[in-house]
Parts: C-alpha cells; structure tokens; sequence
C-alpha cells in the first residue's frame, strides 16, 4: 500500500475573508495508485485516511465528467479538515480548486453519485461565476474591515482587529442563498447529463442533517438549510424527470 505525503496549499477561499494555509493531496497524484488501498499521510507522518483506490478512481471520474459539462477546467485536492466540507477555492498560482476534505470523505464513504452531487454544486459554483465574484467581494471586504478596525481601536474597544475581523467573515461567511440554489440546480443538470442518481444530491443532505448536532446558528449563514435544500431538490429532480 503507497503512501502519499501531503503539499502544502495557501488556499484563497471564496466567501471568506482570509487566507487559509491547508495540507492537500491532489487527487490525479494519486488516482493510479495500482493498489487495492491507498493511505494519505499528514506532514509528520500519520496516516490520516486510508481510503480504497477505487473511491479515489471514482471521484476523479465524476470530476472530469462534470467539469466537461459545466465548461470549466479545474483541479481536484482531498484537504485536511475534520468536520465534512467542500468548497471551490484558488490555489498558490491562481489555478482553480474543487476540493473535498477528509471529513467529507469519511462521510460519502465510496458513493459515486454523492461524489458527483458534490463535485457537481462546487463546480457550478465556477461555472456560474459565484466564486469570481466572491473574491472581489471579498477584497472590498478585507479593506473595509481594516477601516473598521481602526475605528473600533480609536475608540477604545479592545481586541478591535478580532471584533473586525469576525464581523468580515460573517458578513461574506458564505455564498448567498440565489448562487446556492443555483449552484444546486446545476449540479442535478450535470448529474444527469452524466448519467449519476441525481437523488444522491438528497441523501447526502439526509447525512448533513444526521450530524448535525442543532449548534449552528442559522442565522449567521446565507445556506439554506438541509431541509430546505432537500425539499427543494426533490421537486427540481421530479421535475427535470418528468421532462425527459
């Protein structure tokens, strides 16, 4: 079984207003890994997910195939993180990124079609320009922060960078919820286009609300929620299905 030891990636991540500094695995690095297993070790050696080599081949697939039909060309990393997550980012030289973490992987399990309801939502989110438009937004962002935590100092409130910095990122924490529908309706079209179970869409929504605990703070995000986004899929996909 090979071992595969991660680079490390400064990630500029749409909707959020810092960079972040990740360990990756660029997944046609490792997808012809000959094995029937493959092992992604961290920096100083640990194995942090050891994974099947057809997952790998599967998702590696589903992301050629969708990025075919959404127009784009982009990579494919599997990033450290726990908690499951998938976002559509810039890297190092400015080349684009899908990139799926290691909580999310665990998630999906060797689910083709999750993987391809996934690949797909991020990859429109490209194709339909939410990700350009958020790193500008972001940009005004960052500057407006900076004049804010300025003004938060002169007037004597403490940790004014943080209180700044925090009001940033949940003002732009997120796409907005038109782009995250649509990213979701394309994703369905990519899915059929491709032959993929665009019901997959539905229940890898059905594990997000599995796992989720009720902590987080609707609020203080532009997703919908699980239910909602699994409501409206399940009349889009009815929909799409009765036309074909």
């Amino acid at each position: 079984m090979k071992k595969f030891i991660p680079w490390i990636i400064a990630l500029s991540v749409a909707g959020c207003a810092m960079r972040q500094q990740k360990y990756y695995w660029r997944v046609k690095d490792v997808v012809l890994e000959r094995g029937p297993a493959l092992e992604l070790h961290t920096p100083n050696g640990r194995n942090a997910l050891t994974l099947p080599t057809r997952t790998i081949q599967e998702m590696m697939l589903a992301h050629l195939r969708i990025n075919r039909s959404a127009g784009i060309q982009s990579e494919l990393y599997i990033v450290d993180g726990d908690e499951p997550n998938a976002f559509a980012g810039i890297i190092n030289n400015g080349q684009r990124a899908i990139c799926i973490n290691l909580g999310m992987v665990r998630l999906i399990g060797g689910d083709a079609d999750e993987y391809a309801a996934l690949i797909g939502h991020e990859a429109a989110h490209w194709a339909k320009g939410h990700v350009d438009a958020g790193q500008t937004r972001t940009s005004t962002l960052n500057a407006l922060g900076t004049m804010v935590g300025v003004g938060l100092s002169a007037a004597g409130v403490p940790a004014a960078g943080l209180i700044s910095g925090l009001g940033v990122d949940l003002i732009d924490s997120s796409y907005n919820r038109e782009q995250e529908r649509e990213a979701d309706a394309a994703s369905i079209d990519y899915m059929l286009a491709n032959n993929y179970n665009p019901r997959a869409a539905i229940t890898l929504q059905e594990k997000f609300l599995e796992i989720d605990g009720g902590l987080r703070l609707p609020f203080l995000s532009s997703h919908p929620s699980s239910e909602e986004r699994i409501q409206n899929l399940k009349a889009l996909i009815d929909s799409k299905e009765d036309k074909r």
